[in-house]
């Protein structure tokens, strides 16, 4: 009867170890596939870069996903090329990664690895979802209507004559400073003559 209970205990204790050893691995803790914790309004607050764009390309390395975006809209930071690259974790079981498809739109929360906005990363949790028009309408009330990723051309400068006013001729200008480089050698010559008598 001792031999039996030792059995069982023994086999409880192996099931219990088995459940531990081979229990849900981290991955369980990744929120929902497709989706990310916190509301549209605390993304917005978080990301230091909110944009609309088409994903045009994808590269993969061991570590990284590279995605190719034409920008569209910029409704928050510091995005100022039509062209940018977003990356993402490539770990298969991470739960920092987004897969994104490409030739779809999504709006992106991104965060901009150094201050020329050229460094961008995003994370399941930041928010970047497909830009579905209420989706895009809910960023829109939030951050307004953005604006376009090229800052338009600045007005070329244009020049107006003033009224009656004439240019003033070569000679006129040159004068004072012929003037003054004429005081200039008198005072030499003044100077060398006082002292060579001195």
């Amino acid at each position: 009867m001792l031999a039996s209970v030792g059995r069982l205990l023994a086999a409880l204790l192996l099931a219990g170890l088995g459940l531990v050893l081979l229990g849900s691995g981290p991955a369980s803790a990744c929120p929902a596939s497709g989706g990310s914790n916190g509301s549209t309004q605390d993304h917005t607050k978080d990301a230091s870069d909110v944009f609309l764009g088409d994903v045009t390309a994808q590269s993969r390395t061991d570590e990284l996903v590279t995605y190719d975006v034409t920008v569209d809209r910029v409704y928050k930071g510091g995005v100022a090329s039509e062209d940018v690259q977003v990356t993402t974790s490539a770990a298969a079981r991470s739960c920092t990664g987004v897969e994104l498809t490409v030739g779809r739109t999504y709006v992106f929360f991104a965060q901009a690895g150094d201050q020329s906005g050229d460094d961008l990363s995003i994370t399941r949790a930041d928010g970047t979802a497909r830009a579905s028009g209420d989706f895009r309408a809910e960023v829109e009330k939030l951050l307004g209507s953005g604006r376009a990723p090229v800052p338009p051309e600045p007005d070329k400068a244009v020049f107006t004559r003033v009224g009656d006013a004439t240019t003033t001729s070569l000679t006129r200008l040159a004068a004072p400073g012929a003037a003054l480089t004429l005081v200039g050698l008198l005072g030499l010559v003044v100077v060398r003559r006082v002292g060579r008598h001195s």
